[in-house]
């Protein structure tokens, strides 16, 4: 199982969270940005995704490829526009 982060866009990002202890400028975090956490959140539970929540956002459990594809039908079956993004904006990347 993984862990899919969610954040919504234009929010910042808790970009400390997990970083390796070694990192060099490919370091990345990729997720899913959303127009409205919480709409999708809610969509997401319902639907019966796990939804983990803690002072450095909210992440997916994720099993597979076929749970991830339903993530992004569920969001757009409900009008929430979603993308894949890097979430990492605070570091150097240059």
């Amino acid at each position: 199982m993984g862990l899919l982060p969610i954040m919504e866009k234009g929010k910042p990002t808790a970009c400390h969270r997990e970083w390796p202890l070694f990192y060099m400028n490919d370091f990345s975090r990729l997720g899913l940005r959303v127009d409205c956490l919480e709409k999708a959140l809610s969509v997401l539970r319902s639907c019966g995704y796990t939804i983990l929540e803690d002072e450095n956002g909210a992440v997916a459990a994720i099993a597979g490829r076929e749970q991830l594809l339903g993530v992004f039908k569920a969001l757009a079956d409900h009008a929430i526009a979603c993308e894949t993004a890097d979430l990492v904006s605070c570091a150097y990347q240059g």
